[in-house]
């Protein structure tokens, strides 16, 4: 049997980020998020707010050009490209295991393996406004509304374009609200659904 594995996907301002750290305390794995950009800007010989670029700007591809001699692709789309290069870095790290792995459309890279708990975590767009201005400092209501949209249309396009499901929810076992359950409460059912359903974890 496969080392355990935890995908976390999850809703801007939803607190997804801060579940998922609790969570890799509570069984004591690695957590891998930013991770995996810095990797894969690694294996392409770029930087990372290159990387996040590409990301930022799917499609935009005369940036991408100037870097096609590093790897005799000819003419090839960028965001494919990272998303190639990505979807490898979340393979190699499942590979290893006892890990949980955050956002870049994991839970479909990985929909086939054996022993993986794929998870979304979602909360009212309120909330969402509320943890925008509390917790990640952002600014005003009016800037918090904003930024919700923005990520949640670039999410929403780049999941469009790589998950290999055209029902968003096709490819997860559990969705939970973090507003009902809080972190620490969504932290630690996690960690309870994982210890039962996962072998790995005692």
């Amino acid at each position: 049997m496969k080392a355990p594995v935890i995908t976390i996907s999850r809703q801007f301002a939803s607190m997804g980020r801060t579940i998922a750290q609790r969570l890799a305390r509570e069984l004591n794995i690695e957590i891998l998020d930013r991770d995996i950009v810095a990797e894969a800007a690694r294996r392409m010989n770029m930087s990372i707010p290159e990387i996040s670029h590409l990301d930022e700007h799917p499609g935009y591809n005369r940036f991408f050009m100037r870097k096609t001699y590093l790897f005799n692709f000819g003419v090839y789309n960028s965001s494919e490209k990272l998303f190639d290069v990505e979807r490898n870095v979340i393979e190699d790290y499942a590979e290893k295991g006892n890990c949980i792995i955050v956002g870049r459309c994991a839970e479909s890279i990985l929909r086939d393996r054996e022993n993986i708990l794929k998870v979304y975590i979602y909360a009212p767009f309120e909330a969402r406004v509320r943890h925008c201005m509390e917790d990640l400092m952002i600014g005003g209501r009016n800037e918090a509304e904003a930024d919700i949209r923005r990520v949640d249309e670039a999410r929403s396009t780049y999941r469009r374009r790589h998950a290999f499901s055209e029902n968003p929810y096709d490819n997860f076992d559990v969705l939970i609200n973090s507003d009902t359950f809080g972190i620490e409460g969504s932290a630690q059912m996690l960690a309870s659904l994982a210890r039962k359903h996962l072998q790995g974890f005692d």
